[in-house]
């Protein structure tokens, strides 16, 4: 049994939709282990017709079955798009073939993913993407920044490097100039914290819950804009455009005809006019430049 099979067995069919991400973390050491006892040949029983894509709901939910999945049914292509809020399964799916693509990362995260999990993921084109930014909370503009004002940031790794950032482009800390590595920055790599800012860690999916609680979130663009919180609405975004999202696959997919399709697609002058239209304000890819 896939990781897909399963989630649309046990999580995606029966479970209430609130539930299922907890449910999908709690499943999470299965799936893994049902991903190392997984063959790449049985990847060749799915028709190279048939494309499989997960996303979270929302915007990139939006994308799909707006545009792409039209025209890559246009192209003859049969297109089955899931819903899954769990930002580990689809990564696993991919890799274990359950999946042929899925949308939701930048690709940092998909590297963090490939060397913990030894996979071999790759990104294969890039997607207008909502900013990150620091919204208020309690205090409702940067002139209130007080001596120990708390801040929430995402605690996965590289969004909290990235957190780190909007805070030093803020002129709020200093991070040190002998810091290793930017993408994986921790507490300790701040140089100065003059205000003695109260730095909190926090899975990104609860900082809403956390808000109340926080003089200043820094909240991913998606899960803003699923709150109604639109990101013009933030006090600072992410200058850097190295986190647009990717549609990620898997690398023996790479020069498939479908591969190829999604890329030109994507890349299209029709695409693009879409974009403008729906996603005003996002990130856009790089090589539309």
């Amino acid at each position: 049994m896939t990781v897909i099979t399963f989630l649309r067995q046990h999580v995606l069919k029966n479970t209430p939709f609130p539930k299922q991400w907890l449910i999908a973390g709690t499943l999470l050491g299965f799936l893994l282990t049902l991903s190392a006892c997984f063959d790449p040949k049985s990847a060749a029983e799915t028709s190279q017709n048939q494309l499989r894509i997960s996303t979270a709901p929302g915007d990139f939910h939006d994308l799909v079955k707006e545009y792409l999945a039209p025209e890559l049914q246009k192209s003859g292509f049969d297109v089955e798009l899931l819903v899954i809020t769990d930002t580990v399964v689809p990564n696993v799916a991919v890799e274990e073939g359950s999946l042929e693509m899925n949308l939701f990362q930048h690709r940092p995260y998909m590297e963090e993913f490939n060397r913990n999990q030894k996979g071999h993921l790759v990104p294969l084109v890039q997607v207008p993407t909502a900013p990150y930014g620091i919204y208020p909370a309690r205090k409702q503009t940067i002139a209130e920044l007080t001596e120990g004002s708390s801040i929430g940031i995402p605690s996965n790794v590289t969004n909290f490097s990235r957190g780190l950032w909007i805070l030093e482009g803020l002129g709020w800390i200093t991070i040190k100039e002998d810091a290793e590595d930017r993408f994986h920055l921790t507490k300790q790599d701040i140089a100065t914290n003059p205000h003695n800012l109260d730095i909190k860690e926090i899975e990104a999916a609860q900082m809403l819950r956390a808000k109340p609680d926080l003089d200043y979130a820094i909240i991913n663009g998606k899960y803003a804009l699923d709150a109604g919180i639109h990101f013009s609405d933030a006090l600072y975004v992410e200058p850097s455009r190295h986190f647009v999202n990717w549609i990620v696959i898997h690398a023996r997919n790479s020069e498939t005809p479908w591969a190829k399709k999604v890329i030109e697609i994507v890349n299209s002058e029709g695409f693009k006019a879409y974009s403008r239209t729906k996603f005003p304000g996002y990130d856009l890819p790089l090589a539309w430049d």
